[in-house]
């Protein structure tokens, strides 16, 4: 009888952006509300890497981490992984989260940033010529995203719904 390896915990927070090449990792992104996680693996190198972008623009402010807004996040995350020997052509990429948590008082939906973040993640993939191939965005539930490098599942799941791939 054979056991079976735990898969460990790989967390990415708030404006974290970490890559893994070890196979026995998940990558995890928690209580993605307006929050967008990027997930991007070459299957051939198996390489993984995963952002936890919080807000659509830099607006040029510098920043330490790289990893908060999606204009320098999606970036450094894909740098990153070529520099570990992706290569751009053969890269996956998955997004989920964007959504509409809260609304303030008298304000509607006036800030919609979940919306606004998914829309500047996509425009840099865009820019990059990269193609999104499975996104689960929008609505008014927070989510969590894992992507098992062991097996190239990307999983979300929500409170009340059922566990989806993408």
């Amino acid at each position: 009888m054979t056991i079976a390896k735990q898969a460990a915990t790989l967390m990415v927070g708030l404006g974290e952006v970490k890559i893994t090449q070890d196979p026995s990792e998940v990558l995890t992104c928690l209580g993605l509300g307006s929050c967008v996680g990027v997930c991007m693996y070459d299957p051939v190198a198996k390489l993984a890497g995963m952002a936890h972008i919080v807000l659509p623009s830099s607006d040029g402010r510098p920043e330490r981490a790289g990893g908060k807004y999606a204009d320098t996040a999606v970036p450094l995350l894909l740098e990153t992984m070529l520099k570990r020997g992706a290569i751009k052509s053969r890269v996956i990429v998955k997004i989920a989260g964007g959504a509409q948590i809260s609304k303030a008082k008298g304000l509607g939906d006036a800030f919609k940033i979940g919306e606004r973040n998914v829309e500047a993640v996509r425009a840099v993939f865009e820019a990059n010529f990269m193609r999104i191939i499975g996104s689960d965005t929008g609505g008014h539930h927070g989510r969590t995203m894992r992507f098992n490098l062991d097996t190239g599942q990307t999983l979300v799941t929500a409170a009340g719904k059922e566990i989806q791939e993408i």
